[in-house]
Parts: C-alpha cells; structure tokens; sequence
C-alpha cells in the first residue's frame, strides 16, 4: 500500500493543553477521511496530544521528544531539531509522499530534507499568504514580531517555492495569491478547500435543540492573539455591554500565558468578569457544539483568515455569524455571512445588538447559511485532496 508521512511539529502547549488552529483541525480531518494509504506522521510531543484527543491514528509515529511553547525561540528550535535531529526511523525513510501540514519552517525543513535525501514527492500545505510587516499591522502586532514572523514565512515559502513537488493552496485565493505574490509556477499549485463534518454536527444540534441560544448571546472561537482578533473582540464586547450589561460571551481558545493574562487582566480592570467566560480550548466535539448550539451568535472579528473553518462550523450548528469582511474569505462564504468592514468595532457591536433583539434575523440567516455549508464536505475534500 502507498505511503504519506504527515508532518505536523507547529503545536504549541499552553499551560496543561495543547492548542488548536484551524489549520490543526483541516490536517486531522484529512488524515481521518483520505482512502487507499497507509498514514504516518513526523510530529512532536504535543503533536501527539493533539492527535490522541482528535481520535486520529497512524501506522507508525515518528516522534521529535519536544514539548513547544509558545514564542519565537521555542519555534526556532523546533526547526532546527526538525531537520537535523530526526528520529532515527526516518534515516532511510521512503514514501509515495511526505505532506507538510503548513507553510512554517517546522514542517518544511524536515520535508525538504526528506525530499532532497531520500527522494520521497514532497506535497506542501500552504494556507495563507502574508503581507509585508510595514503594510499589515496583524491586528496591531508589535513590529518585530511582524517582522520575524514575515521572515520566517518568506524564508520557508522560498523553500516551497522551489523544491516542493506540488503545492496544496488552502482556497482558491490562496492559489491566486501565491501566483501574484509569490510567483508561483501556477502548474505546481492545486486550491484545496476545507469543510465540516456535517452529519455529526447536525446530530448534535438536534440533541440539544432546546438548549438553542439559551447560555451565550455570542461565541468567538480562535487562537487568542492580536492577527486574530481577540483585542477587537474585547472592545465591541465592551460597547456592547455599554448598551445592555447583561450580555454575555463566550470565548473558546487559548494563548500564550502573558496574552492571557493580559486578557484576565483587562477583563477585570473593565468590570466584565460577568460578561466574558474564557473557556480555553474545547477538545470533545459534542461538548464543543453543544456550546456553539447555546449561541445566538457567533463572532470573529479577525484580522487575518485564509478559510475560516470556524465560521462552518457555526454555519452546521445554525448560529448566524458576524465577521470583519476580509478579501481572502469573503468569496468564500458569500451573503451568507454579515460582513462589517475591517477594524470598525462601533458598527460590529451594533450589529451585534440588532441580531441579538431580532430572533427572525438570526434564524433567516442560520438558515439560509445552514443549507449553503451543506457542500462543504470532509469526506468530499479529503477524496480530492491525493487526486
């Protein structure tokens, strides 16, 4: 039978847990759903924490002993040990394909030197194209972090760019971008899609119909860092509490230990600790969409987004959802999403008030939202993912 190494080092450990992107989830959907080989994987301690909780099995592990937190150094030395300290199993390795699971250099280096070594067919995951650091703020990122982040990722898209056998572009944009931007040989690139696992998700809603929009008047689910929105998402919660200060929001995710508590810290000196829950990561689907289902609505300020998984996952679940109109997923989901332009928190928050007052608004736009997500299928796009 054919091989695929999937390489997945990039998971950080948070405290006790691991956690999760959506491109984390995409990796473990595909490896749950694709047909006609034999999986293994090249991954971290965390890595297979993570793949433990999301039920995932390989035949074999090949195991870097590291645990990653989060930070810059932490990254950089799982790099390096990705490459020239690879678990000994791998010496004489060959396969049909070796799958880097996104564009960092944690997953690219130990591929290349898979691909340049042992001649395995390298397929490169890329889910998002960056910005030059003096052109996007990342949602108000500090410079040199912008900068060493936008380093590491033209480095390694360089790397991409030049010995990757096939390029795995997540979404149409993606591919187009990395055409524009990158240069990219347009016959080197597939757009591959993302999607929800809908059957399970609809039985869930259906278990918990009664418990629908009863604990949350609104949910955001990411990782907790500034390119993804959380400070937005504080100061619309905060005027929107302005206008009614029995709302409530739940948010699912985690950062690092200092944006937490940054987070707590603000929380606090604003006197929201009866309207904000931090959840932190939520690993068990049914608990996971039993929360989304108890939801008016879902939210995601965000200031960067390739696919947004999350905004399916509440689509399947019916929440309607309320995200800034970013020009990489707005093709994506269409009308089916309320868009607000990038960075205008006093407009979100008064969206939010008017869905969260008018129940046939909701419900006309989880419906309509819930019948388009429907196509957006894992076993579907794990099929193509080979092809």
């Amino acid at each position: 039978m054919k091989k695929i190494l999937f390489i997945i080092n990039g998971l950080v450990k948070n405290g006790d847990k691991v956690g999760v992107s959506g491109g984390d989830v995409r990796l473990a959907e595909i490896a749950k759903n694709v047909q006609g080989y034999q999986l293994e994987v090249l991954t971290t301690s965390n890595g297979n924490e993570f793949l433990k909780n999301f039920d995932v099995k390989f035949k074999e592990n090949h195991l870097i002993n590291y645990s990653i937190d989060a930070g810059i150094w932490s990254n950089l030395k799982i790099s390096i040990l990705s490459f020239f300290s690879l678990p000994k199993s791998l010496s004489n390795y060959k396969s049909e394909i070796v799958y880097s699971a996104c564009e960092h250099l944690y997953d690219v280096l130990p591929a290349l030197r898979l691909k340049l070594l042992n001649k395995c067919k390298w397929y490169a995951v890329y889910h998002w194209v960056e910005d030059y650091p003096w052109k996007e703020k990342r949602g108000n990122t500090p410079f040199l972090k912008r900068y060493v982040y936008w380093l590491n990722r033209w480095f390694s898209g360089f790397l991409i760019k030049t010995f990757a056998d096939k390029i795995l572009a997540v979404s149409d944009q993606t591919k187009d971008k990395l055409i524009k931007i990158k240069h990219i040989n347009p016959n080197k690139i597939k757009a591959v899609y993302c999607g929800v696992d809908f059957d399970e998700i609809s039985k869930i809603g259906n278990k918990y119909s009664k418990e629908k929009g009863l604990k949350y008047d609104a949910v955001y689910m990411k990782r907790l860092n500034n390119g993804k929105g959380i400070w937005d998402l504080l100061n619309i919660w905060k005027i929107v509490c302005e206008e009614n200060n029995k709302l409530k929001l739940g948010v699912i995710g985690d950062g690092s230990p200092e944006m937490v508590k940054e987070i707590k810290d603000w929380i606090n000196l604003n006197n929201l600790k009866n309207n904000i829950d931090l959840l932190g990561v939520i690993y068990d689907m049914e608990d996971k969409f039993r929360l989304l289902n108890s939801s008016k609505l879902f939210i995601l300020p965000t200031h960067e987004e390739n696919w947004a998984i999350v905004i399916g996952e509440a689509m399947a679940i019916k929440v309607p959802v309320l995200c800034y109109n970013l020009k990489e997923i707005t093709p994506i989901w269409g009308k089916n999403v309320e868009w607000i332009n990038l960075g205008d928190q006093v407009h979100f928050s008064e969206e939010i008030l008017l869905y969260i007052n008018d129940k046939n608004k909701r419900d006309s736009l989880s419906q309509k939202a819930f019948e388009f997500i429907k196509k957006y299928d894992w076993k579907t796009i794990a099929k193509e993912e080979f092809v």
